[in-house]
């Protein structure tokens, strides 16, 4: 489906995931082991987000956005926000909303 076809929802052009932050195993174990840290301190440390939701193209796979996921506790929260937009908003406007929270 091309991007520019009046009526498409994003979700008909794009898909989101939950993925593993960039960086190697070791990055990675520190970002759990930090994540445990915050919830052993009840949430008064900010926790690392440990995914990020990913949103690529369905045609060519090719990554859109990409952004920290949040809450290591609850990383669905934000994906399930980005899916709902990708249902109501058109592919355009879905880009347009999200470009400037791309880092």
């Amino acid at each position: 489906m091309e991007p520019d076809q009046p009526g498409v929802p994003a979700a008909d052009v794009y898909t989101a995931e939950l993925e593993p932050r960039p960086g190697g195993p070791l990055l990675r174990r520190a970002r759990v082991a930090a994540a445990f840290v915050a919830e052993l301190a009840w949430g008064l440390l900010p926790g690392p987000s440990v995914s990020d939701v990913v949103v690529r193209r369905r045609d060519d796979g090719s990554e859109v956005l990409r952004v920290p996921a949040g809450d290591p506790v609850v990383p669905g929260d934000l994906l399930r926000y980005v899916r709902e937009q990708l249902e109501v908003l058109g592919p355009e406007e879905f880009v347009q909303d999200w470009q400037p929270r791309v880092r």
